[in-house]
């Protein structure tokens, strides 16, 4: 994302689906701090080691398997970040969860 060649049409893919929980809805955060897409990438490039959780695997889509979960504070409030990389003619990065945290989170590496 920090490549002079990253094009956010092409080399990023935004899920915003919609929970039964509104209030843990990406697009509830989205509305709440007034987030566009680039707001999302500039927060994605500051996550660290220390904002890692946990790695999932994808029950719906084995090609490539891995989820990687990370976890920061913004305006005081933890942020569920639910990432998948993708390799294609480019790589790509999938923000699948960008919203508040439903419970405390734990940081193996902080």
């Amino acid at each position: 994302m920090d490549s002079e060649t990253f094009d956010i049409d092409r080399d990023f893919i935004f899920i915003k689906s919609k929970k039964e929980k509104v209030e843990y809805s990406t697009p509830y955060l989205l509305l709440d701090l007034d987030y566009a897409a680039w707001d999302v990438i500039d927060r994605l490039k500051e996550l660290t080691v220390q904002h890692y959780s946990e790695t999932l695997f994808d029950k719906d889509n084995d090609k490539p398997p891995l989820l990687y979960v990370f976890g920061m504070s913004i305006n005081g409030k933890q942020v569920y970040i639910k990432l998948k990389l993708k390799e294609s003619e480019r790589q790509q990065v999938l923000c699948l969860s960008f919203h508040y945290a439903e419970r405390e989170m734990r940081f193996p590496y902080a």
